[in-house]
């Protein structure tokens, strides 16, 4: 048996190189100093890690953090928070990419990176075969992230949607803000919706919400919007909509025209009020 055993079954040729490492709310910031917040922003309950070297390529190693988020939610915000420019999509699981040396992936309630010594196609296989041998072993939920389905697709850049757990745009009242980018015209601007328990709730904070741009520089602009109640504010030579629908507050940031503002918040607003479908 190996003096260090593994906290996951592993595939063959794969040996733990040391023993395991548990960390909570308490004392994350001991493994991860620097990026613990966006981990305890987003509901961070465990993390267990380990090194392992594939006994085929004994000079390299890889390690495993296993970071349990408490619910699939939660552990999609770390994941699309993290993302890597150079990421290249994975079949393993609905979330999943890889980069020249490391693969990320959520499994339910989990959010998973395994991280290599160095870069080396030595190790791809190892770290593939890793990953899949812990979804295979590990009981969980599926993972579920409605909101994404409500983002327009047209002019929508690829992998772009993030969730944003807390303080979203400088703002301490918007916590679980979804975003997602798009081109127009060479230009990038963002969409964001959030899910709130009541309509009233999500229109006070759209309410709100205009009151804080509007107290940092922002001029209401007076416009034609075919949504009940929509705000169009002027910041920073930039244009911003905010609205909400039912239960939805949501909003378009850092257009460069109006046109642009109206059109994406247009889209929008249809996609919620039809639920996700397409027309």
């Amino acid at each position: 048996m190996s003096p260090n055993p593994s906290f996951v079954p592993l595939p063959e040729g794969i040996e733990p190189l040391t023993s395991t490492e548990i960390f909570d709310t308490r004392n994350l910031s001991d493994k991860i100093n620097g990026k613990a917040e966006l981990y305890l922003s987003a509901g961070f309950n465990r993390l267990v890690s380990q090194r392992f070297r594939d006994d085929r390529a004994t000079d390299l190693w890889m390690e495993a953090f296993v970071y349990d988020m408490g619910n699939s939610q939660n552990a999609f915000s770390v994941f699309s928070a993290q993302r890597r420019q150079d990421a290249e999509s994975l079949g393993l699981a609905q979330y999943a990419y890889r980069t020249p040396n490391a693969l990320f992936l959520i499994h339910g309630r989990y959010y998973v990176e395994i991280i290599t010594s160095k870069v080396s196609g030595q190790v791809l296989q190892p770290v593939r075969m890793m990953a899949e041998t812990f979804i295979r072993n590990t009981p969980s939920e599926a993972t579920a992230v409605n909101e994404m389905a409500l983002f327009p697709k047209q002019e929508l850049v690829k992998n772009s949607m993030v969730l944003i757990s807390s303080d979203a745009f400088g703002y301490d009242g918007f916590d679980k803000i979804y975003t997602a980018e798009y081109e127009f015209d060479d230009h990038r601007l963002m969409a964001y919706l959030s899910h709130r328990r009541t309509p009233e709730q999500a229109k006070e904070l759209a309410s709100n919400y205009t009151v804080f741009l509007l107290a940092y520089g922002g001029q209401k602009i007076e416009a034609q919007l075919p949504i009940k109640g929509a705000r169009l504010i002027e910041i920073l030579d930039t244009y911003e909509i905010v609205f909400s629908h039912g239960s939805y507050l949501a909003g378009i940031r850092e257009a460069a025209t109006i046109k642009q503002a109206k059109t994406l918040a247009i889209r929008l607003y249809h996609r919620i009020k039809e639920g996700g479908n397409e027309s």
